[in-house]
């Protein structure tokens, strides 16, 4: 009875989110145990101070429904965030920050309409966009170090876009833009009338006196999440900032409530507090990042892309070849790069690998 009525369109975008890869290389490796150098969580696991908190799951009132808008959560978002004219007003929590990007998706991007960025990037927004009849249109950056400074985003803003898609820290180099870049990038946008969405999910790697929510501009969006940084990507969590009264207002009704559940609220709520964990994730990426890129960067037959110090994350390619096989080889595991737009096998993304897993993955990166 729904013959020609399903929304057969979607099988017409043959990518899929890297997220999605085929996992059976993984299980081939039995020499080795694998290193994870994959998905972007925290190397150091979830703040220990949240222990105290996850042994009192029992007591929470799990039978009943969570805050339908979360407000203990959004203002201490706001707490943390610190910065002058955001308070929890402003702030919008959701089931990841990818519920918060694919509403605004929804509510920005009609069919027909146009996004732009830069490939590669983050796959799951032009995908959601795409399935949604959204033209993408990227600028494509130059192997081997992918640079994207204020010249070729203002590239993509030249396309003329009805929306602009920054991921900052940019996935999967790792680069991050200078916020005065970002700013003039902003204001063009402005002048043009078109939106910008700032994802900010490797965020809080940085000092937030460097962050897009210092941009006090109303066609700015910002999106961050709990998954990265802070240890909690197993249960789901992220927020946005909108500064446009209108576009909040219609956010906030297109939302559905109960949009975060109860564990995660209270859980997200008290890691904001630990601010000792974040500086030590931040102390250890930066050091096992330089530790990494120093042996691989004496490695001819290898190129890591452009990338900033303090992200966990970065770019390697060789010049041919699929690098995620011969890595699984080696007993490491990491994102192919065939899984974001505009790459193919012969790169990969690599996280810096967990704490205790630093000294071996060294000797396995210098076997290559």
């Amino acid at each position: 009875m729904w013959r020609g009525r399903l929304p057969r369109h979607i099988l017409e975008v043959a990518h899929r989110s890297y997220v999605a890869r085929d996992k059976s290389l993984l299980h081939e490796n039995s020499d080795k145990r694998l290193i994870d150098c994959g998905l972007g969580t925290n190397p150091l696991g979830f703040p220990p101070s949240l222990r105290n908190v996850l042994e009192g799951v029992a007591e929470m009132a799990i039978c009943e429904y969570p805050s339908p808008t979360a407000e203990a959560l959004r203002k201490a978002i706001a707490d943390y965030i610190g910065i002058s004219g955001i308070d929890e007003g402003s702030v919008l929590v959701g089931h990841g920050s990818i519920d918060i990007l694919i509403t605004l998706i929804r509510l920005l991007l009609p069919p027909g309409s146009l996004l732009s960025g830069i490939c590669p990037q983050f796959t799951d927004v032009p995908i959601q966009a795409m399935l949604n009849s959204v033209r993408y249109h990227p600028v494509v950056l130059k192997a081997p170090l992918y640079s994207a400074g204020e010249k070729e985003w203002m590239r993509a803003v030249n396309i003329r876009p009805h929306v602009l898609y920054i991921d900052r820290p940019h996935n999967p180099t790792g680069q991050f833009l200078p916020l005065a870049d970002l700013k003039n990038i902003i204001s063009e946008c402005l002048n043009r009338g078109c939106w910008v969405i700032v994802d900010e999910a490797y965020g809080d790697y940085l000092p937030m006196e460097e962050s897009a929510l210092n941009i006090d501009y109303p066609n700015c969006i910002v999106t961050r999440g709990f998954s990265k940084a802070w240890g909690l990507a197993g249960l789901r969590i992220g927020y946005g900032v909108i500064r446009d009264p209108e576009l909040l207002e219609i956010f906030s009704r297109l939302q559905p409530p109960f949009s975060v559940n109860t564990i995660a609220e209270t859980c997200a709520a008290e890691v904001l507090k630990d601010r000792a964990f974040l500086e030590r994730t931040r102390k250890y990426v930066r050091e096992s990042k330089k530790a990494l890129i120093g042996i691989l960067g004496k490695k001819e037959k290898f190129e890591v892309a452009d990338t900033h110090p303090d992200t966990p994350i970065f770019l390697l390619s060789q010049r041919k070849g699929n690098l995620h096989e011969r890595l699984v080889a080696e007993g490491i595991s990491s994102e192919p790069g065939r899984g974001y737009l505009h790459l193919g096998e012969n790169s990969v993304r690599l996280r810096v690998p967990p704490e205790n897993q630093l000294s071996e993955a060294l000797s396995r990166f210098k076997n290559l």
